[in-house]
């Protein structure tokens, strides 16, 4: 799973879209992205320090458990559950490409900042369909008005 975080840049605001590989992202833009999530598993340890633990709900009893530790693993790209945090979106490379592509991933941040940031940055012309509605073009380059 990567994350990619775009900070924040004057007017438009930080926003973070997350994809189940950056690859799939990075095949529709000029310059590619890097994964904010970037980082090796590791094996840490903890203590569990000792407890006094009941059998049950009725032991007058109580026993003692003795101090331990506990090995675990940290990985940085562990993700539980199936849901991804944001609304959906799809790109899909127009009919003017001549390549026929569709990916989707998810955005935690406003839809005008994405289409802020990604027009002018595309490898090919290319739509973009929120799950809350509409359908925006990206272009392969910002127009620049004639003088």
């Amino acid at each position: 799973m990567a994350k990619i975080v775009i900070p924040q840049d004057g007017t438009r605001s930080a926003f973070t879209i997350y994809a189940r590989d950056i690859r799939a992202l990075n095949w529709f833009l000029k310059t590619p992205l890097t994964d904010s999530d970037l980082g090796e598993k590791t094996r840490a340890t903890k203590s569990i320090p000792g407890h006094q633990r009941r059998r049950g709900p009725s032991d007058q009893n109580p026993i003692n458990v003795t101090q331990s530790n506990a090995d675990y693993l940290v990985d940085p790209s562990l993700k539980s559950g199936n849901a991804l945090p944001g609304i959906s979106f799809i790109f899909k490379t127009t009919k003017n490409s001549d390549i026929d592509a569709q990916r989707q991933f998810t955005l935690v941040g406003r839809t005008l900042d994405l289409v802020e940031y990604f027009d002018g940055g595309m490898k090919y012309e290319t739509y973009v369909y929120f799950s809350n509605g509409g359908r925006h073009t990206l272009k392969l380059e910002l127009e620049q008005g004639l003088t």
